[in-house]
């Protein structure tokens, strides 16, 4: 039986003008490929009758088409007096969409206006879906063989409308095809390096697996998916494909699942019964920051000295003024004492510490912006690398701090190795 065509529309001035971001498109694709059944397209359009009424018109060769927008109670929620003239109908009053939306209100303790009372008229020819999350109704409706879902725009009422009522009603009429992805965390190579190291192994992978490079801040994230009939058979064959890349390019790969960078060093520093602290100057911040984000940091995490003006490299860090005097801010010798400063001061197992040129300004010949010094003090030693990471000021602060938790998750192993 051959796969369904799944097509989503998103309705909404806003989406088009950048004011809100459209998740709501995304969660859909995610969620349904999750159930077997893979999105072909998507389409955002704004809130005018011919743009909707062309936007469903181009749906018609699918045989499901999710909607989400335009169901609110205001003038400029035009989507059902849209419908009714794309499905040749009319609105209706529908009590159980009423009693619905008083509930609602009565459960908040709110009072409802004329204007709510106005999302119980719904298409005459649709069948009413229960929306349990808000006022706004969902609709289902068929034409000449395809089946069209309007949902509210809010993404936690169409989440909560999806899961609840309308994945079990699709899955009933629609054949799903089992789906499967791997997900590969890489650091320390960009994406053409990446794809000519594995062009051998990614041409010989079976026809019903499908390679996808998502390259991020200072890393690459792979995306091994499939569809197969034989789940049992899609799943082997995944996991064998694993076993190979990671064989390929054990160097590089960090996580075998989708997860940041700080989440992988957190979980070894626990673990291993380990700590850290970082001494930062151009990540201002920001290696501490995203690691405080994880529940249950504080066991892992000493704290953080943001030494941004320089005396306070000497102050605070115990780097000698000579030193700096001699080499610059932004050198091996700075940044390794940094890191030895920081990790003293904290009694911390490890010290990680960045010094560069953020930029746009202050860079020259000899350190051009974007050049970053990274240093990692532990009870081996000190080690230092340096990288140039562009000329563009949050990039440069985005990779300094992935490429410090990389050297802080290579010291590590090395010094927990049996």
């Amino acid at each position: 039986m051959s796969e369904i065509v799944v097509k989503n529309i998103s309705i909404g001035d806003e989406l088009l003008i950048g004011q809100v971001i459209n998740t709501n498109a995304a969660w859909l694709g995610e969620h349904l490929s999750d159930a077997g059944f893979q999105l072909d397209s998507s389409l955002t359009v704004g809130d005018a009758e011919k743009a909707i009424l062309d936007a469903l018109n181009a749906c018609m060769d699918a045989d499901l088409v999710l909607v989400t927008g335009g169901l609110g109670p205001t003038a400029d929620d035009i989507t059902k007096p849209t419908v009714c003239k794309f499905f040749e109908t009319e609105l209706v009053f529908c009590q159980e969409a009423y009693d619905n939306i008083i509930s609602l209100f009565n459960r908040r303790g709110f009072q409802m206006s004329e204007r709510n009372r106005s999302q119980a008229m719904l298409p005459k020819s649709c069948i009413y879906i229960p929306n349990t999350y808000g006022t706004a109704p969902c609709m289902w409706l068929e034409k000449n063989g395809a089946v069209f879902v309007f949902m509210p725009g809010v993404p936690f009422e169409m989440k909560g409308i999806f899961n609840d009522e309308l994945l079990p009603r699709i899955r009933k009429k629609f054949h799903s095809v089992p789906y499967e992805k791997r997900i590969v965390m890489t650091t320390g190579i960009g994406e053409s390096y990446l794809a000519d190291r594995i062009k051998g192994w990614e041409d010989a992978l079976p026809d019903f697996l499908s390679l996808a490079y998502l390259p991020q801040y200072g890393m690459v994230r792979l995306r091994l998916s499939g569809r197969h009939e034989n789940a049992g058979l899609l799943r082997a064959t995944l996991d064998n494909e694993i076993k190979k890349l990671t064989e390929l390019i054990p160097e590089y790969i960090f996580a075998l699942q989708d997860q940041p960078i700080e989440r992988v060093v957190f979980d070894l520093l626990i673990n291993k019964g380990m700590t850290f602290a970082s001494a930062e100057s151009c990540t201002g911040g920001n290696i501490a920051h995203v690691f405080t984000l994880i529940p249950g940091s504080s066991k892992a995490f000493k704290g953080s000295a943001v030494t941004y003006a320089t005396p306070m490299k000497t102050k605070v860090l115990g780097v000698p003024a000579k030193t700096i005097g001699e080499f610059g801010v932004v050198s091996q010798e700075v940044v390794e004492g940094m890191a030895k400063g920081v990790r003293d001061l904290m009694e911390a197992d490890f010290g990680v510490a960045t010094t560069g040129v953020a930029g746009p300004s202050g860079g020259t010949e000899e350190l051009p912006v974007g050049t970053v010094w990274l240093g990692l003090a532990s009870s081996t030693g000190v080690i230092s690398k340096c990288f140039n990471f562009g000329k563009d000021r949050e990039n440069v602060i985005n990779r300094a701090t992935i490429a410090a938790y990389e050297i802080l998750r290579e010291g590590i192993l090395a010094n927990t190795a049996s």
